[in-house]
């Protein structure tokens, strides 16, 4: 006991470090958490893109089309010149804009008859977001539809009633009922975002307590003492253990209490999953700061290891962003990193739809080849840790 409690003040001699990676940057997790939680909304809501019309054809089809797309959505006036159109589209004025060429309908008709293909529309798509796509999709199935109802003969009028009443008509929806409640979404990117705090504050603080544990005076002292090694190495491993609790306890129990305290009467299985998770993460954590200070590198050198891993293994992992969005070699990288598998874990427990043995075995099993990656490299650090002592004699 007596030994522990030095190794914590040697680490509390250090407290910058703890402000700074488990104080500070948990807190920006939190903020990012409450930051969802504001700009989400319980209930649906269309969103109103702004789009712009310019119809050089006035026919029936080109107003019922027109009509079609200002339906809706913001209807933004521009004048029929190069000058207005390039400036709408700079300034991001529009999401959408949508030109009929002169003649549209009549070919349109004509290509119907003859069995063609519809004539081609002139439409822009705002570079700032996707809902001018989504209206051009939409533009593109109404399109298909005046298409597909003057094949069948009649005029354009015929065609844009045939169309619209097909259009107006819907399908039944049948909504199925989740027996499990899912974790509110700022608790999951909270705990995503932890990954990063916890791996850099947990490997700074067991990394820089090997390295005052390894300079050569306090080593003299240890190894002068009447405790065994074991006694020591007992200690030491406590002590690591005890940091990786520490930071598991302070960035998921802020998490609970701030963002999902509904969810401990709603969702108690899911809670714990993703709690296992980041612990286990913790504690392979500790076993990289145990590495590190086996290496017996520098504070900055420690620091620079913590900082860039932690935030390599979030990336890849998922935290920050999603998988589908990186590359296929990356991905594939991913899996061989501890919060990829962490990752999945949380993942799973947040979207578990039925709490059974099927649905968490899988998540526990994730959580397990985390905890592999955790022992393979603290079975590296005590190998290492050997060969320095015996080239130290």
């Amino acid at each position: 006991m007596p030994t522990f409690k030095t190794y914590m003040r040697i680490l509390l001699a250090h407290r910058i470090y703890i402000v700074i990676y488990l104080v500070i940057i948990s807190i920006t997790g939190i903020a990012i958490g409450l930051s969802t939680a504001s700009s989400s909304s319980q209930h649906f809501a269309a969103t109103s893109s702004r789009v712009a019309i310019i119809d050089r054809d006035d026919s029936e089809l080109s107003r019922a089309l027109s009509a079609h797309v200002a339906e809706g959505n913001t209807l933004v006036p521009l004048a029929d010149d190069k000058k207005s159109v390039q400036d709408a589209l700079a300034q991001d004025a529009v999401s959408y804009l949508l030109v009929i060429p002169k003649g549209w309908g009549h070919d349109l008709m004509v290509a119907a008859a003859g069995d063609g293909t519809a004539p081609a529309l002139e439409a822009s798509v705002s570079y700032r977001s996707g809902e001018g796509f989504l209206v051009d999709q939409q533009v593109k199935s109404y399109v298909q539809g005046l298409f597909g109802s003057a094949s069948l003969g009649g005029s354009q009028g015929d065609a844009v009633r045939t169309t619209d009443e097909s259009w107006g008509k819907s399908i039944g929806v049948s909504t199925i009922g989740q027996r499990a409640t899912p974790l509110p979404n700022p608790l999951l990117s909270a705990a995503l975002f932890s990954s990063y705090p916890i791996f850099a504050s947990v490997t700074v603080c067991i990394a820089l307590l090997m390295k005052a544990l390894n300079a050569k005076a306090l080593r003299g002292r240890r190894v002068a003492s009447p405790q065994s090694p074991r006694e020591r190495n007992v200690a030491l491993v406590a002590a690591c253990v005890c940091i990786a609790l520490i930071a598991w306890a302070w960035n998921f129990g802020l998490q609970v209490t701030l963002l999902g305290r509904g969810a401990i009467a709603r969702s108690p299985a899911q809670l714990g999953i993703v709690g296992l998770a980041l612990l286990t993460y913790s504690l392979v954590s500790a076993s990289v700061g145990f590495l590190v200070g086996q290496l017996g590198i520098s504070e900055n050198a420690a620091n620079a290891v913590a900082n860039i891993f932690g935030m390599v293994l979030s990336v890849l992992g998922g935290a920050w962003a999603d998988l589908s969005l990186l590359p296929d070699a990356l991905v594939a990288v991913a899996h061989f990193t501890p919060f990829y598998w962490a990752y999945r874990a949380i993942e799973g427990a947040s979207a578990m739809r039925v709490v059974s043995t099927s649905s968490v075995l899988p998540l526990v099993g994730c959580v397990g080849v985390c905890m592999l990656f955790g022992i393979a490299i603290l079975l590296v650090g005590i190998a290492l840790g050997r060969a320095r002592t015996r080239q130290l004699g």
